[in-house]
């Protein structure tokens, strides 16, 4: 496939969640169920069916996700899920949604944007020579139409709270996609995406306003950054393409 096809077929794919992100946030806002978890779930699984057969029909990402992991892996994994599991405890309240949402937003967003969305811009950089245009262009494209997707909660939230989400999540699709880009396995941004969203909604509920400061998001957002280059940096060092 052509490069223009190939790019083509992402736009199109992209305009097509949108418009079904779009639909889904009017349609639940009219039948008063825009806080519900049902329909969150309803939702979010007709979300993930249509980004596959849309990747089955447009981009024809094959998606490297594996649970073979070695011990050190299922051992960290094995030892964050207790500290998340007793934290949950602890606001006993917000523990089945937390885990609701976090399984969500982890295996949808990360199977589009880290999935679909970034393997489809390595193909179209691949004749880049240098490392930095190869990968980190890509990455940063993928990031910043990761926080963009977050516009959408103009519906439920201010203008200023948005534009500060939208940076944040920006920064934070910056290090899920170094942790791909790292281990070159799906599984572990999920991981990682399922866990930032759990804590979150742990700790302040489904009703979470941002409350945070331009400047304080800004901190944040840089302080994502720099854990996102440190990630990847062994990647970018190395002379082997991903």
């Amino acid at each position: 496939m052509s490069h223009k096809k190939l790019a083509n077929r992402l736009l199109l794919l992209l305009v097509m969640e949108v418009l079904f992100e779009f639909c889904m946030v009017n349609f639940s806002r009219y039948i008063h169920e825009n806080n519900s978890v049902l329909f969150l779930f309803l939702d979010k699984s007709l979300f993930f069916c249509l980004l596959i057969l849309l990747n089955n029909w447009l981009t024809k990402r094959k998606m490297p996700i594996s649970l073979k992991l070695n011990k050190d892996q299922r051992k960290s994994i094995l030892v964050v899920a207790g500290i998340l599991i007793i934290m949950g405890l602890m606001n006993i309240k917000n523990f089945w949604n937390a885990i609701a949402i976090g399984l969500m937003a982890g295996i949808t967003e990360e199977y589009l944007f880290r999935g679909v969305v970034l393997l489809t811009l390595f193909e179209l950089f691949d004749h880049f020579k240098k490392q930095n245009g190869r990968i980190l262009l890509p990455m940063i494209i993928s990031s910043i139409l990761f926080g963009s997707e977050h516009f959408l909660n103009l519906y439920s939230q201010s203008f200023s709270a948005t534009i500060i989400q939208v940076l944040q999540t920006t920064a934070m699709g910056f290090v899920f996609a170094s942790i791909f880009v790292r281990t070159n396995n799906l599984l572990f941004p999920m991981l990682c995406h399922f866990g930032l969203d759990y804590l979150v909604t742990i700790v302040w509920g489904m009703q979470n306003g941002n409350n945070a400061s331009f400047g304080s998001a800004i901190v944040v957002s840089i302080f994502y950054l720099i854990v996102g280059y440190v990630i990847l940096m062994p990647v970018l060092t190395n002379n082997n393409s991903f």
